[in-house]
């Protein structure tokens, strides 16, 4: 069996995104994997730098490329910096089967989400301009990464970004994969070459999967006060200016009628409004892609931004608690008890790494997450982390322990870099080499 001595996982600091760099020794040099390039969040400034250091890094030559998910945080980088993908080649490009454009179902899906979050952002957007409002600041981050907010032209930011995706590569376009859960990848011939093997364990295709936003009882959580994923109650008027229906006569809700009138306003209630923006950003975090790689005896679990229902199809079989899936399936504990390598779903959320997936992964193991503080609430979840850390045996790595440049130091409240780990530059990215 091929040896692992020179695999490489190379994790970029941007800000709130994922940006990862798999490199594999291949007969021929180095082959390499790019998984996600984006940044939405407290973006740091630095994804030009991060991109053209990848660039340089890969000789402008990519053998595969994966989108988990369309989310701004996971793909803003292809728009940004279009011009130099426009300089890289790129063999084969990985994406969820919720991209597939000859899918209808898919593309109907995709259509409605993004309209709807398009919707919600100018809701917020006209509440933000009556005043500050942090609870509707962050709805409107939540839909603006759905679309990327409004980019030149007044286009969706992401809707570029998806363009350079499908075909904004140098030269030959690669070939496009749309992959669901038990599907068998095709990866480049360098790759298969080289000994590396990949299987998908995500996203499910069953509708209801992909409606599972999350399990409390699989959340870690450290108090009372964090036991609820719900943002703040939105009061847009104080008390002053609520009445009752009796206070009127029928000409005050002409030319609809009370009843109507009263249905259009529930529907565009701030908590409606929170609650249908939290629903468009996790069911696009489920449709994320979830990877397994092997190479040389080690495994590497790539999980995007999985939530509950798809992290349920892989270690359940199906929605759990129904009949035959109320434990982790022998495959699901054969592979996290064996796992070498974990990518930290979702920054960090606690709603995005399950606790019975935290407790099968082979202690020893190591991992990265890719995060920021005060972008989202309560993440990176602390209880989680130390989770794992006690799993990894404090081998895990997080993208704010190194600097992004001279405006972006180190995060001391992250701690040091474990020592699993290197920062060449002492800036911009963080490697584990197996």
């Amino acid at each position: 069996m091929k040896a692992a001595s020179g695999l490489r996982v190379r994790m970029y600091r941007i800000g709130f995104g994922d940006f990862f760099l798999l490199s594999v020794p291949a007969s021929a040099g180095i082959s390499h994997i790019l998984i996600d390039c984006g940044v939405h969040a407290k973006d740091l400034g630095s994804m030009r730098a991060a991109v053209t250091q990848m660039a340089k890094d890969c000789g402008n030559r990519l053998a595969l490329v994966i989108m988990t998910h369309r989310h701004a945080d996971h793909i803003s980088g292809f728009g940004s910096c279009a011009d130099i993908f426009a300089q890289i080649e790129v063999e084969r490009v990985w994406m969820p089967w919720f991209e597939n454009p000859a899918n209808p179902k898919a593309a109907a899906f995709q259509a409605s989400l993004v309209a709807m979050a398009g919707d919600l952002g100018r809701q917020f957007r006209a509440r933000l301009a009556a005043g500050p409002d942090p609870a509707a600041e962050q709805m409107l981050s939540m839909a603006e990464n759905i679309t990327g907010g409004l980019g030149v032209a007044g286009i969706a930011a992401n809707q570029k970004a998806l363009d350079v995706l499908h075909g904004g590569f140098k030269g030959t376009q690669p070939a496009h994969d749309y992959y669901k859960a038990g599907d068998q990848p095709v990866l480049p011939p360098d790759l298969m070459a080289a000994g590396l093997t990949a299987e998908i364990l995500g996203p499910p295709i069953d509708d209801a999967l992909i409606g599972q936003m999350t399990n409390k009882n699989q959340q870690y959580l450290a108090g009372a006060t964090e036991s609820s994923d719900s943002p703040d109650r939105l009061k847009p008027f104080g008390r002053a200016f609520c009445g009752k229906r009796e206070d009127y006569d029928d000409k005050a809700f002409a030319p609809y009628g009370y009843d109507r009138m009263l249905r259009m306003l529930q529907g565009a209630q701030p908590d409606v409004l929170a609650a249908q923006a939290q629903a468009a950003d996790k069911t696009l975090n489920n449709q994320s892609l979830v990877i397994l790689f092997s190479f040389g005896g080690k495994t590497l679990l790539f999980a995007g931004d999985a939530q509950w229902g798809n992290w349920e199809n892989f270690l359940y079989g199906g929605a759990y608690g129904t009949p035959g899936h109320t434990q982790l399936t022998t495959k699901a504990q054969e592979i996290l008890g064996k796992i070498d390598f974990y990518k930290v779903g979702h920054h960090g959320s606690a709603n995005a790494t399950p606790k019975d997936a935290v407790k099968a992964m082979r202690i020893g193991c190591v991992g990265m997450c890719s995060t920021q503080e005060h972008a989202y609430n309560e993440v990176p979840r602390e209880p989680l982390l130390d989770a794992l850390r006690q799993r990894m045996n404090d081998q895990l790595a997080r993208s704010d322990q190194v600097a992004a440049g001279a405006e972006a130091p180190a995060n001391p409240q992250a701690g040091p870099l474990p020592k699993a780990f290197s920062a060449p530059q002492q800036q911009l990215f963080i490697d584990y080499i197996f």
